[in-house]
């Protein structure tokens, strides 16, 4: 089954909203006061809870019949606000497992979520998710500008694919091979300065500063 997240609209003008309930914007006091006023009991009327038309979904996993077991599909929904989306996108390489083997190719990853925004409010989204789809269009073939394009065309209603972080194939080993002792430490200093070295840039990709809106940095970092 998906999972559905909801929030607060406006409130209704139904007679038995939360708001007239409690007597406000009406010419009728409220029970609480009135009953200290008058020095009769308040009636004991329970719980007062908004109506189901009072709530609209914000997100949703749908299709989780279809889609394998390693991705999510997420729907967006803005009902018409101007709340943004709430998430910087990038450009990097991408790990996948193919019959041949494991292959690396280019991919589009969410770089940072806006803290109050659409998309970290959800919690279905997180940083370093791959984006395979973009309402139902593949983006593997797509550049930065293009996937970014299509999300805004899409933002009322947007329904993203993506591959969790935690879910990526991991990098495949290189092949073992024996050397003297003295060529071994040099490789390994070397490897272990390499491997310093892509966790400064991943580190650099992943917390540079938010550009402004739908504007591209040097860093191949866009917002929506």
């Amino acid at each position: 089954m998906g999972k559905n997240i909801w929030e607060l609209g406006p409130p209704s003008n139904s007679s038995d909203s939360l708001e007239e309930l409690n007597g406000y914007g009406t010419m009728r006091p409220r029970n609480l006061i009135s009953s200290i006023l008058s020095g009769t009991p308040a009636k004991n009327k329970g719980l007062a809870i908004s109506n189901p038309h009072d709530f609209r979904m914000v997100s949703a996993i749908i299709d989780v019949d279809i889609v394998p077991e390693t991705c999510r599909r997420v729907k967006l929904l803005k009902h018409g606000s101007d709340r943004p989306l709430g998430f910087f996108i990038r450009d990097g390489t991408s790990v996948r497992v193919t019959p041949h083997g494991v292959e690396r190719a280019a991919g589009i990853f969410i770089s940072r979520l806006v803290p109050g925004g659409l998309a970290e409010s959800t919690g279905l989204l997180a940083v370093n998710d791959e984006v395979l789809e973009v309402n139902g269009i593949d983006v593997a073939s797509k550049t930065l500008d293009q996937v970014t394009d299509m999300m805004v065309a899409n933002s009322s209603n947007l329904i993203i694919t993506v591959r969790p972080a935690n879910q990526r194939a991991p990098p495949a080993p290189e092949p073992a091979r024996s050397l003297p002792a003295s060529e071994h430490d040099d490789d390994s200093s070397r490897l272990d300065q390499d491997d310093q070295d892509e966790v400064v840039d991943l580190t650099a990709a992943t917390l540079t500063d938010p550009p402004d809106a739908h504007t591209q940095d040097d860093g191949q970092i866009l917002h929506l």
